[in-house]
């Protein structure tokens, strides 16, 4: 079989990221795609926040169907994962990443020849016999949606010719990937839905759930295998980052993630409680409020921050005078970025963008007949007073 030189592998990610794939089936796609121009022995994919860059998914269906991790190691092997990314320093972390212009990570250079000096190697890789690894944030705009582990259990190591090729490819496949987004979140059912809470012990078992968790525990399951249950992925990714906030000196912000599912966003926020047991983390999940999911669902589609900021206001009902004064903008620059708004949703005016991104927050309410607010309107309501960022 041929192998195709990085200009092929670019135009056929290209064409890929147009079919709008389901995750899964888009990460078995753009495998069987990249193993045309590299060789690999087993992919490990993974979902990026754009905003915080913590995990919110994994697809090691490789690893595990080629034999490399047996079902009982898996959580063993994922907690290694995220420790390496969020309890202590690594190498070729996911978010240092995606900073980096070329946004690449070959394990072997990184550590200067020396693989056994990342703890993630120690624990996972060697156990593994994974020993050659290659890590790929995939970018667009400045804004990370996704990464994937490359892994060769025998030399010889990815070469300098192989890494350009992969770093190549970050835009596109995270094009494709944002793509995919639309699909995975294109179903809302949230109308009437309360937050959960789960709270973890020190090794992450549940010691309380609340009822209206359970449900939302269940759509995130989802994201991560299912060997990782009843804890999915992005619980445990907030958990992580609030424990090592707790240990801080200056802690950061309480850590959050906006998740897509099947059934619409999720927003997961995370802390250490007051007066708990050393290391129990509380975790809060509860649908994205309409605001959120609007300016996801608008960014998923491409539309960068002011862009957003001007189509937001657009469909709301604002006037393009006012739009230009709050914005502090020109009247004709406003009108540059609703033009790009519509070309990046495949719309041709106001009424359409609002159509397109906004009805979808109302269908299932409307189709579940669901009761009117005080005001006359459905629930989720949409404010014009509270712009997505």
């Amino acid at each position: 079989m041929a192998g195709w030189d990085a200009d092929r592998l670019t135009r056929e990610v290209e064409r890929l990221a147009l079919r709008g794939l389901p995750r899964d089936q888009l990460h078995a796609e753009l495998a069987a795609r990249i193993r045309r121009a590299v060789r690999v022995d087993a992919a490990c994919w993974h979902g990026l926040d754009p905003r915080t860059l913590l995990m919110t998914t994994a697809d090691p269906v490789e690893l595990l169907g080629k034999g490399y991790l047996a079902p009982e190691d898996e959580p063993a092997a994922a907690r290694a994962v995220l420790a390496s990314e969020y309890d202590r320093d690594d190498f070729n972390g996911f978010a240092v990443l995606a900073r980096r212009r070329a946004p690449v990570g070959l394990l072997s250079e990184s550590t200067r020849g020396r693989p056994e000096r990342s703890a993630r190697f120690r624990e996972y890789l060697a156990p593994h016999d994974l020993p050659y690894e290659l890590r790929v944030a995939f970018v667009s705009r400045g804004r990370a949606w996704g990464c994937v582990v490359l892994h060769r259990s025998d030399g010889p190591d990815f070469s300098t010719q192989e890494v350009r090729t992969l770093a190549r490819q970050s835009r596109p496949i995270a094009e494709a990937l944002r793509a995919s987004l639309r699909v995975d979140a294109a179903l809302r059912d949230d109308h009437g839905h309360a937050p959960g809470m789960v709270l973890l012990g020190r090794r992450n078992e549940i010691q309380l759930v609340t009822p209206p968790a359970e449900a939302l525990l269940d759509r995130l399951g989802g994201q991560s295998p299912a060997t990782l249950e009843p804890v999915p992925l992005p619980v445990l990714t907030v958990a992580a980052m609030a424990r090592r906030n707790s240990r801080s000196d200056a802690p950061g912000p309480v850590p959050s993630l906006q998740v897509p599912t099947g059934g619409g966003w999720l927003s997961l926020h995370a802390a250490v409680p007051r007066g708990a047991d050393h290391g129990n983390v509380a975790v809060v999940i509860q649908p994205a409020g309409a605001g959120a999911s609007v300016g996801l669902e608008l960014e998923a589609y491409g539309l960068t921050g002011r862009e957003r900021e001007v189509a937001w206001l657009g469909v709301t009902g604002v006037s393009t005078a006012t739009i230009a004064e709050q914005l502090s903008l020109s009247p004709w620059t406003v009108q540059d970025h609703l033009k790009a708004a519509f070309e990046k949703t495949g719309t041709h005016s106001r009424r359409e963008l609002r159509s397109k991104v906004f009805y979808e927050e109302y269908l299932p309410a409307i189709g579940s007949h669901a009761p009117l607010d005080a005001g006359g309107s459905l629930i989720p309501r949409v404010s014009s007073r509270t712009p997505p960022t």
